[in-house]
């Protein structure tokens, strides 16, 4: 066992003295955590990692043997079982990390734990669930308690609230499964990645606490936390430090892989049993980069309409320009705070539609994804739910032209990609009322368009008394028979004015002699 730890020593002293170099810099600590400092601006989406010196590449080589020899010796031995599945990764023989697990004779919850920490790192994210839910099962509770724990990832208001409750209590449970299901990248890829992504960090950060590491200094508490939140460096680098006059320091830099975001949401709500959360929270504490490749942002449009005393949700989006063209597969999810609740996922960009389910809490967000079928690129939104007007649909935006629809179908052929419309365009509306109509009744129906905010030269105009204070706002109105008792289907198109560009609220106003006035809007981007 000597023998071993000082040969894992040795190739980390190799691995340090043959960090690249990199510039003379000044950096400036954004957030400290221990002995270490997040530099400000330490994103790292401009820095590419290079490839490893072949001294390394070779004493990396060197080291497994080593170890390997060393097993053959101590076959059950955690640390040596570890150290060879870690270096097998990095090496790039993560296969043969598998089948080295397979005969696996330490302890059953560590061996199964480090199958879950290889297949993770290999993309295989539903069998890494699998197998760190048999590393949890094996565990005891106070074991699983400090694995499942997810403190160093909280900020510090949230993290007070969420210790509150006891380790392993069935309110603390309640808000992990949230937290994961809430922080979860893609609900159209099986499983919880990003959770299992988290469990795969405290499977390196165990390997590390017991070994030298590649910073040269001790592990401790600060080196889990930067692990449990940005997981383990894509490379470092060392850097001379310049201070004022000649005097220069040497300092280690470590990366993470670019186009790690933030998938997580942070914050519990202002009742103390009841999680309310954030989601996409820009200054999220923790990053991670999937192999699905970086998420983008899905224009969308979403809208709910009612069939049978249940919601039907209908969405339809656009391919992002950013994002290469490929085959698609797609997704249309509700969900409240503890899971999925009802899902209809597609192949296409063509629009989808999903009932909410019988029998559940009615849900509270709905999410729109879609993903590359072969190959890196994924887009997603998710939105709050509104429960609706019980008389009023929501509002549909269609492309104008041809036949006006008369039924939902018909509509959701003609459906925008999302809600963003160029000044002076004609566009079509659609929607659906479901009141009962009194003896000879008619409905007064109006359609407005108003501008959601104002700029800062504009708001100073109107306080300087330049410019009129009154909301920008065009609209119609009109009566017409209320005919049937079943879901009707309305459309009227609409030119546009000449608007400047940005944000508008669209709203649609039904008054009924029976039921009063209900009302339905959406915002809508004008562009250039």
């Amino acid at each position: 066992m000597k023998m071993a730890r000082d040969a894992q020593r040795a190739f980390e002293h190799v691995r340090r003295r043959n960090f690249p170099r990199g510039p003379l810099v000044n950096p400036r600590c954004g957030e400290g955590i221990g002995r270490f400092c997040l530099v400000e601006g330490w994103d790292d989406d401009d820095w590419e990692p290079v490839p490893e010196d072949p001294e390394v590449v070779e004493e990396r080589h060197v080291l497994i043997a080593v170890l390997d020899s060393a097993a053959r010796i101590i076959p059950g031995d955690e640390w040596l079982t570890g150290q060879r599945v870690a270096y097998r990764l990095e090496a790039g023989r993560g296969e043969e990390a598998l089948t080295l697990l397979e005969a696996c004779r330490a302890e059953r919850a560590w061996c199964a734990g480090l199958t879950g920490f290889v297949l993770q790192e290999s993309g295989r994210y539903a069998e890494a669930e699998e197998a760190f839910e048999r590393a949890l099962g094996r565990m005891t509770d106070e074991e699983r308690c400090g694995w499942t724990e997810l403190g160093p990832v909280l900020d510090g208001r949230t993290r007070g609230r969420y210790e509150r409750f006891g380790c392993g209590s069935p309110p603390r449970r309640a808000v992990e499964r949230s937290f994961w299901h809430l922080s979860d990248p893609l609900w159209l890829v099986p499983g919880m990645e990003r959770r299992s992504e988290h469990l795969a960090r405290r499977v390196r950060a165990a390997l590390q606490a017991d070994a030298a590491s590649p910073w040269g200094m001790r592990w401790g508490d600060d080196l889990t936390e930067i692990t449990l939140r940005f997981g383990w460096p894509a490379g470092w680098e060392r850097a001379r430090r310049r201070f004022v006059g000649s005097r220069t320091d040497e300092i280690v830099w470590s990366h993470r892989l670019p186009g790690a975001q933030r998938f997580t949401v942070l914050q519990l709500g202002p009742a103390e049993d009841e999680p309310l959360w954030a989601l996409d929270e820009p200054e999220g504490r923790t990053s991670w980069a999937p192999a699905f490749g970086e998420v983008a942002d899905l224009p969308h449009q979403v809208a709910g309409f009612r069939r049978e005393g249940r919601r039907f949700v209908v969405a339809a989006f656009i391919w992002p320009d950013s994002l290469p063209s490929c085959d698609l597969e797609s997704g249309l999810f509700l969900a409240d705070a503890h899971g999925v609740t009802a899902s209809r996922t597609g192949r296409g960009g063509g629009p989808l539609a999903v009932a909410e389910a019988r029998g559940f809490v009615p849900a509270t967000l709905v999410g729109v994804e879609a993903r590359c079928a072969k190959g890196p690129g994924a887009a997603r939104a998710r939105v709050p739910l509104a429960a609706g007007h019980p008389q009023l649909s929501d509002i549909l935006l269609l492309d104008a032209g041809g036949d006006s629809p008369a039924t939902l179908s018909e509509a959701l052929a003609r459906a925008r990609g999302d809600r963003s419309a160029r000044a002076g365009e004609t566009l079509a509306v659609y929607w659906e009322w479901y009141g009962s109509p009194a003896p000879a009744s008619a409905l007064r129906v109006t359609i407005s368009l108003a501008r959601e905010g104002k700029g800062f030269w504009r708001r100073a105009l109107e306080w300087s008394g330049l410019a009129s204070d009154g909301t920008e706002q065009a609209g119609i109105r009109w009566l017409e028979p209320a005919t049937s008792p079943a879901a009707e289907g309305r459309t009227v198109e609409l030119r546009l004015p000449m608007l400047d560009e940005g944000r508008y609220r669209l709203t649609l106003q039904v008054v009924s002699p029976t039921h009063g006035a209900a009302e339905s809007s959406a915002e809508i981007e004008i562009k250039e």
